[in-house]
């Protein structure tokens, strides 16, 4: 047998349970009093008991009546405050959101969205997870992340992309370094140089690895290390020349150094949003992915106009 349960007169049973009044509990819900009637009547009718003794001037419960009281008080008080938390999620009220995050695009683009949703949503949760690329698409298919600001080489069938910064890689060097002079500086040129690069898994290392492979060339690596504060401080001790994204750049502290894009087609890149086709953004996603976008214009027109 299935049960036709309605939301409606049970709620309506309670109030009359609460207010002791069907003119009151009647004005309650939103309705008129033979309207009310009606609606506890209908719910007499389906459980084929009686529930309450009604005179002219009060009601009260039957044994049936009470047993019901004692039942769905506190599962309709669970149902209705589901149905607010869901109103709350689709409203974006409420809501968490998981993003990861190319550790550049946390220097840059992530601070001013999430200065600019604090603003507008300020009970949203945000979690950003800072990872290199490859993690963050592992991250994004194990569904520990709802999207990531990242990079996509090659075309994947599970995965979408949405371009939204043009990147490029920049060496970075003391003012008084040899390659200052240089003309053009490309991955070659880097190659025999004293080298502070970040560690295996970066986009920068990744793409430097595949662009001097071809050669043999040996590197002058001399310092592996994790975070691009790091590589910034060693080469202001003059221990090399680092390789960073230019994305990342404004965020550190650059002062008596100076960097220049790698002349080569392969030292570009585009950050942008991966994401699985196969799973839809929550409403809190939906606002972040749109206040991410306009954070990526304005740094993007910034560095066209340069």
């Amino acid at each position: 047998m299935t049960l036709n349960i309605k939301y409606r007169p049970l709620k309506a049973f309670l109030l009359a349970v609460e207010t002791g009044s069907f003119t009151h509990a009647a004005d309650q819900l939103g309705v008129t009093q033979p309207s009310f009637t009606v609606l506890i009547q209908d719910l007499e009718k389906a459980l084929d008991l009686k529930l309450f003794e009604r005179t002219t001037r009060s009601i009260t419960l039957t044994a049936a009546g009470i047993d019901l009281r004692d039942r769905i008080h506190r599962p309709i008080a669970d149902l209705e405050e589901t149905y607010r938390n869901m109103m709350d999620l689709a409203a974006v009220r409420k809501g968490l959101v998981v993003v990861g995050a190319l550790p550049s695009t946390a220097l840059t683009i992530i601070p001013s969205t999430l200065g600019n949703l604090r603003r507008k949503h300020p009970a949203l949760q945000i979690r950003v997870v800072e990872a290199h690329n490859d993690e963050l698409i592992k991250m994004l298919r194990t569904n520990q992340v709802e999207f990531a600001l990242a990079t996509m080489l090659a075309e994947v069938p599970d995965l979408e992309f949405v371009p939204l910064v043009a990147d490029v890689f920049c060496a970075v060097y003391p003012i008084d370094h040899p390659a200052a002079t240089m003309e053009t500086l490309g991955w070659k040129d880097l190659v025999p140089q004293d080298l502070v690069l970040l560690s295996q898994g970066s986009s920068a290392r990744s793409q430097f690895d595949r662009s001097i492979t071809s050669d043999g060339a040996v590197t002058g690596l001399r310092y592996d290390v994790t975070h691009m504060m790091t590589a910034v401080l060693l080469v202001r001790e003059g221990l090399g020349i680092t390789l960073l994204p230019r994305l990342a750049l404004p965020a550190l502290p650059l002062k008596g150094l100076q960097h220049r894009p790698i002349a080569d087609e392969t030292a570009k890149r585009t950050i942008g949003v991966l994401r699985r086709r196969d799973r839809h953004l929550s409403p809190a996603g939906k606002v972040f992915l749109e206040e991410l976008q306009r954070s990526a214009s304005k740094i993007d027109a910034m560095y066209a106009s340069a």
